[in-house]
């Protein structure tokens, strides 16, 4: 009996050194992706980011407008859907113009 206690002693730290060793590697892992995170976010000037967010807007109110669309019937509302559709997605694609040429001279 006292063999078996002595063997299950060795193990532990065994099965500890491998739990230290995977926390380790997780971490290794972890800190590269961090660094690439910051440094993208970085990189994206305050203008750009301001233009990225409005255009996020302009897509979601264009898939509501869409929707709506799809769920109302009638002649009229259908007019003003088209209109409100059409003149959103002009000026989704005045801002991804203006997001283009201000990140290009970034």
């Amino acid at each position: 009996m006292a063999a078996k206690k002595k063997v299950a002693k060795k193990r532990k730290p065994r099965v500890a050194a491998r739990k230290a060793s995977k926390k380790a590697a997780k971490a290794r892992r972890a800190k590269p992706a961090r660094k690439k995170v910051a440094k993208k976010a970085a990189a994206v000037p305050p203008a750009v980011a301001e233009l990225d967010e409005r255009i996020a807007l302009l897509r979601n109110n264009l898939r509501d407008l869409t929707e709506q669309a799809a769920a109302s019937s009638g002649a009229s509302n259908e007019e003003l859907m088209s209109n409100r559709i059409t003149e959103q997605e002009a000026r989704l694609l005045l801002l991804i113009k203006q997001r283009d040429q201000l990140a290009r001279r970034g």
